[in-house]
């Protein structure tokens, strides 16, 4: 009876054994599935060529006083491609000043816009652990409120401590612009701003890659005509704390 019960005993924590290995490979097979479907995806929707947005944008050029520099040529583009702009430079503006205002959202709500060009980084060139402002960034990024957005990095007049890194890995090289490897010439006695003919350089650099690289390709033929004299702009100034 004793030896019976025994291997009653074995027996059942056997089977208990057996099923717990079954169940658990089944579980391997099945995550091991779900992850290569999800790889899978993540691939095909990066591999994936998106179609060109041919309908008329209404674009909100915005960040730090690179914007400034970028404005004639976008309202360039935007004059000869049928879209509309509008633009807010925040002069000193960084990833910081963005994230802990509603500054950004207040202007998408006013001017609801469907495509989103954010200049970013100029005032963060040399800030320490640049790696960490990326918690900025995620604090930005709900205030677009899943609008098509580019981020186009500094134009670099020295080499940064890492703000650009930050947000190529934050954004990917079809969402992010890296500028810092364009030659800029700069406006006379102000060796960081872009002139005229550079901000226009830059802007046709920006435009080709939104068409042909980006993750959201819109119409932007680029323009015969010249640069507009003017365009009306929000400037911002960040106040002394």
């Amino acid at each position: 009876m004793k030896h019976a019960k025994t291997f009653l005993l074995v027996a059942a924590a056997l089977i208990a054994a057996c099923t717990f290995i079954y169940i658990y490979i089944e579980y391997l097979a099945e995550r091991t599935a779900q992850r290569s479907a999800v790889s899978q995806v993540f691939e095909n929707y990066r591999d994936t060529i998106p179609s060109t947005d041919t309908t008329t944008q209404n674009i909100l050029l915005i960040g730090d006083s690179m914007a400034y520099s970028l404005m004639f040529r976008v309202q360039n583009y935007c004059n000869y491609n049928h879209h509309n702009l509008n633009v807010v430079t925040w002069v000193s503006a960084t990833t910081e000043t963005y994230a802990m205002s509603d500054t950004l959202e207040y202007f998408v709500n006013l001017y609801k816009p469907t495509y989103i060009l954010f200049v970013i980084g100029a005032n963060e060139m040399f800030v320490r652990n640049a790696m960490d402002r990326v918690d900025f960034v995620d604090r930005i990024i709900p205030q677009t409120h899943g609008i098509p957005t580019i981020w186009i990095g500094p134009p670099n007049w020295k080499e940064d401590t890492g703000i650009n890194n930050m947000l190529m890995k934050k954004f990917g090289p079809r969402q992010f612009f890296l500028s810092k490897y364009l030659h800029f010439t700069r406006i006379k006695g102000d060796a960081v701003h872009p002139d005229r003919p550079a901000g226009t350089m830059w802007m046709d650099s920006i435009a080709s890659w939104i068409k042909t690289k980006s993750f959201f390709p819109i119409r932007l033929e680029k323009p015969v005509d010249e640069n507009p004299i003017h365009v009306d702009f929000v400037k911002l100034v960040v106040k002394d704390r």
